[in-house]
């Protein structure tokens, strides 16, 4: 059996989020190792995220495969796809977050001999009403017939899976989502950051794409007691997205223009994360969030929303605190702590910064992935 992989990954948008940074990371360090690699995306997606990939990378832009719900597209999609892997012939084909995982496997029908590796990112079914819920696990259940092997982000994701039957255990991997930690370790603030600092100035940070699943509204309107009774706190919003004119309403309706700043895309993430002395994150559904994990490998007190699998990065209190609950007054009484307690803000940085986090990096990441694969073609 041949060492060299014919590998197509599915993903619906290839924008500036974590599931799509993940895929990016995986292509790039497939391709480098001399499989050869296709990438099929929708019709979102950034110049910035297909200039990163690596030349021998083959892109494909399939219009068709969209995010919402939508029968004709949904059907061109499948059709599209199913072409193509009859073309290509892949020993794998690896799907990424929901949409593009029950298409991708549903025309995986199309070439049966490739194995279905399937990464679960989120599983956005779980918020849904009764009745929709219920068709989607159905959904998921009928691929999870065409799925060799599911790749999780965290033990959280693997869980929810298994608690509505998707996979069996021997078939399901935890696999953290890849990055560069040593940039986060070694990041210095970025200039406009640290100047906002110094003194008795504290920097709040809430790194993440502005969609509404991310919560930036529930999380300022938490926040607007702190911020107004407190002249010395800012706040910095580093992300773009549609829910941006919604967020910079709620801050100009508040009077807070010189002390909530939307920061857009930033290249530079890990420097601005360096610039923060407490980072937030709101986000009610999805898995283990990358923003996390960097906040901790930055070495910074973090008060977060209860995630499936959040446990592994954020102890509460030992280096953040994790708010139960649908709303996020716990988010600002827990930011309100590590404001006035310097002791406790300084011990929680310790304890981020001593945390083990290497298995965040990329490169074992894509080993890892690999082996997955393997196991699958020998299952």
């Amino acid at each position: 059996m041949s060492s060299i992989l014919r590998i197509v990954h599915v993903i619906t948008r290839f924008v500036n989020g974590g599931a799509d940074e993940n895929t990016l990371l995986t292509c790039n360090h497939q391709a480098e190792a001399g499989h050869e690699v296709w990438l099929v995306y929708g019709r979102d997606w950034t110049e910035r995220m297909r200039g990163q990939l690596d030349p021998r990378v083959r892109a494909v832009e399939l219009p068709s495969l969209v995010r919402e719900v939508s029968p004709v597209k949904d059907i061109a999609a499948l059709a599209g796809l199913a072409r193509l892997y009859r073309r290509v012939r892949p020993d794998i084909v690896h799907t990424h977050t929901s949409k593009a995982g029950i298409v991708g496997r549903l025309a995986a029908l199309a070439w049966l001999p490739a194995r279905g590796v399937h990464g679960v990112h989120i599983l956005p079914f779980t918020s849904e009403p009764f009745l929709k819920r219920i068709v989607y696990v159905l959904l998921e259940k009928l691929v999870a017939l065409r799925t060799h092997a599911f790749i999780d982000v965290s033990e959280g994701m693997r869980d929810l899976c298994l608690e509505y039957r998707l996979g069996t255990n021997d078939n399901h991997f935890v696999i953290r989502s890849g990055m560069d930690v040593a940039k986060f370790r070694k990041a210095t603030p970025a200039d406009d950051i640290a100047a906002l600092s110094g003194g008795e100035a504290v920097v709040l940070g809430y790194v993440a794409v502005l969609e509404r699943r991310k919560r930036h509204r529930e999380m300022l309107e938490a926040l607007v007691p702190v911020l107004k009774a407190q002249s010395h706190v800012s706040l910095v919003l580093a992300g773009d997205g549609p829910e941006r004119h919604v967020i910079e309403a709620i801050i100009h309706e508040n009077g807070l223009q010189d002390r909530v700043r939307v920061l857009g895309f930033r290249e530079d993430v890990e420097r601005v994360v360096a610039g923060c002395d407490i980072c937030v994150f709101a986000s009610q559904r999805e898995g283990l969030p990358r923003s996390v994990v960097q906040y901790v490998i930055a070495g910074k007190p973090v008060v977060a929303s209860a995630l499936p699998g959040i446990e592994r990065v954020i102890r509460d209190g030992e280096n953040g605190f994790v708010v139960a609950g649908d709303r996020l007054e716990g988010l600002a009484e827990g930011v309100e702590t590590l404001m006035r307690d310097t002791g406790l803000r300084a011990s929680f940085a310790a304890a981020s910064a001593a945390t083990d986090l290497s298995e965040w990096d990329a490169r074992t990441m894509t080993d890892q992935i690999g082996s997955v694969y393997s196991w699958a073609r020998h299952d």
